[in-house]
């Protein structure tokens, strides 16, 4: 019977994953390095398919005891670094906590790895961003805040652990350490994915820089006022809804089903997809779905659509591959997404 790892279970994306194998009846492990993880608890009192394990993943050794309880076929990877994190030194464990959960899974006969990427990998390409672009090995991106929302450091990392993650679908050769000729690559089964995602909103997001998410908030009545919430970078959120409209946004849940679907997929035609919910980039449209979900909140949100920019700037990021592999698309439009994402601000306090 199959049996999922999730690092990162307890992130935002970790958990609607969780749920998203759970309804599709798939048992999940995910983990936690926290003594009480609110999260991870509630994920595992709402199905008898999810456990939450207390494990941390920089400890290779308690990686090999929790892979050795319980012979997961398949692992989810979406632990990773953040711009919100202080230290490079606090990012840089997501290294060896990647080389723990790949070398792990490697050793213990899991099938499949399903890694959940980010665009950010394009940053300081020119568009279109397609899964054929190859990253030179220079980052030409932004370094300070002032310049750009995806910084030079994040985009570097990102690109590299998806170096590490494609390094292990290949088997593994050295060549000038043995006798020409003889040279025999290390044998395995490990076949890998990454599914490169945007923006995201949805349950469980808590950064609170977006604008649609900070709308949603509001909206939901989980904070009083939309205009002049500080956004990402310290600055008034409504001042940069434009730049960051021209980013495709994601339901959480859509990436969710993504991964589950890659995950449970007989074969797989390619080993790198772009994943998108399709929604539109136009800032006027966005504040206009969040409207039209929850008219009731014009007064606290504090600006109209007509204060946006109405035109959409198109950055050629497409899901169409994942759609034409394994014919999906998403379930939501932006409005029935956000009226499901207020629901659930609600009823949650996250």
């Amino acid at each position: 019977m199959e049996k999922i790892f999730i690092a990162g279970g307890t992130g935002m994306l970790g958990a609607a994953t969780a749920r998203a194998f759970a309804a599709a009846g798939t048992p999940v492990v995910v983990s936690s390095r926290k003594d009480r993880d609110e999260i991870g608890e509630t994920l595992e009192a709402e199905s008898d398919l999810i456990k939450l394990e207390r494990v941390d993943l920089l400890d290779a050794e308690s990686v090999q005891t929790l892979f050795a309880k319980h012979n997961f076929t398949g692992m989810v990877m979406v632990v990773h670094t953040h711009q919100y994190a202080k230290t490079r030194d606090k990012n840089n464990e997501i290294y060896p906590i990647t080389i723990n959960c790949l070398e792990t899974a490697r050793k213990s006969g899991v099938k499949r790895v399903v890694f959940g990427g980010s665009m950010a990998v394009y940053g300081g390409l020119i568009p279109p961003f397609t899964e054929e672009v190859t990253f030179p090995p220079e980052v030409v991106a932004a370094t300070t805040a002032d310049e750009a929302l995806v910084l030079k450091f994040e985009v570097a990392t990102k690109r590299a652990l998806e170096i590490i993650i494609l390094d292990y679908g290949q088997n593994f050769q050295m060549g000038l350490s043995v006798p020409p000729g003889t040279e025999k690559p290390e044998p395995h089964e490990l076949e890998v994915v990454v599914l490169r995602a945007p923006m995201m909103f949805g349950p469980g997001y808590q950064a609170l820089g977006s604008p649609l998410s900070v709308a949603a908030h509001v909206a939901a009545g989980r904070l009083p006022r939309f205009a002049g919430h500080i956004g990402y970078g310290g600055a008034p959120v409504e001042k940069f809804w434009g730049a960051l409209a021209s980013i495709p946004t994601n339901y959480v849940k859509d990436n969710a089903e993504c991964i589950q679907i890659a995950m449970a997929a007989e074969n797989l035609n390619h080993n790198i997809y772009n994943i998108s919910s399709g929604f539109p980039c136009s800032p006027r449209a966005q504040l206009q779905a969040v409207l039209t979900v929850a008219p009731d909140c014009a007064d606290q949100v504090g600006i109209a659509p007509s204060d946006l920019p109405e035109a959409e700037f198109d950055l050629g990021f497409n899901g169409d591959l994942f759609a034409q592999d394994f014919g999906w698309r998403s379930s939501y439009t932006l409005e029935t997404a956000l009226a499901d994402y207020i629901q659930w601000l609600k009823a949650h306090p996250y």
